[in-house]
């Protein structure tokens, strides 16, 4: 994809030295955080996969490490790099160009370190069982991220829209989506969703445009969540073939649960084990 054309390199050139020296032990490190914790579980379950040994730490961490190391950053800005002499690879978000225009001008947003560690996890296992499962979270930080509470996110889109190409993802609206939060969509009246999600197979398109229309309608004179933030709550919701709760959902419960954790790392480490083992938030 055109978003991932600065970092390609790098990824590449980090891969080629996993592939010829499998008997290094590896160590991934990630900030304290919810972003740091899906960019960790992507690459570790590309390494599971791979059969290869690795140590998880988070920022900030002290002692010197030895052999391959992939860092992860999720607040400063730059190139993802390869350092072939340190052997670290050092993922960073970056602004790149996600897509191009109808009168050619690009459209850039930010690429999250979520969605560059998923990239370096298919460098690295293509074809992982666990690497596929987890591939829908690709999406995880620029959801995260508060571009889409202030304008169109051109690089989620893209993301988006390829998953859904290659039959990662499906996209559809909220009345379709099983067991859905709708606590992001303050206003909506649960009621009347579930009224039309019993009548919506049997709606035309144009009533369901109507109806998806009316029950959204409280939303528009509020800041928060932004429009473009509602049109994918409520028009484009992501959701998994294997998952029971689509991505949002599934996002919003971990939120509420880690601001709420009493041991930050204790959760984010129990959050990467459980999405690497069963490749959705449970």
């Amino acid at each position: 994809m055109e978003a991932f054309a600065e970092s390609v390199e790098s990824i590449v050139s980090a891969g080629s030295v996993i592939d010829s020296d499998t008997s290094s032990t590896l160590t991934v490190i990630a900030p304290l955080t919810i972003c740091g914790a899906f960019s960790h579980a992507m690459i570790e379950a590309a390494l599971v996969d791979r059969g290869l040994t690795y140590n998880r730490r988070f920022h900030p961490y002290d002692s010197e490490i030895d052999g391959i190391s992939i860092i992860i950053e999720d607040q400063n800005e730059g190139p993802t790099l390869w350092d072939s002499n340190s052997l670290v690879l050092t993922i960073r978000p970056s602004i790149v160009l996600a897509l191009e225009g109808h009168r050619g001008d690009g459209r850039h947003g930010r690429l999250s370190p979520v969605a560059i560690a998923a990239s370096f996890a298919e460098r690295l296992a293509p074809s992982g069982k666990r690497t596929s499962r987890l591939r829908p979270f690709a999406l995880a930080g620029n959801w995260l991220h508060d571009a889409l509470d202030q304008a169109y996110d051109p690089v989620y889109t893209s993301l988006r829209d390829y998953l859904k190409e290659i039959g990662s993802i499906d996209v559809k609206p909220l009345p379709e989506i099983p067991d859905p939060d709708v606590s992001m969509l303050p206003g909506v009246d649960k009621f009347a969703l579930e009224s039309l999600h019993l009548a919506w197979s049997s709606m035309g398109r144009e009533d369901k445009a109507r109806a998806l229309s009316n029950l959204l309608l409280p939303l528009i004179p509020l800041d928060l969540p932004s429009t473009p933030r509602v049109e994918e709550l409520g028009w484009h919701r992501v959701i998994a073939p294997s998952w029971s709760r689509d991505l949002a959902s599934q996002i919003h419960d971990i939120v509420q649960a880690f601001n709420s954790a009493e041991n930050e790392r204790l959760f984010l480490s129990r959050l990467i084990d459980s999405l690497v083992r069963d490749g959705m938030h449970i």
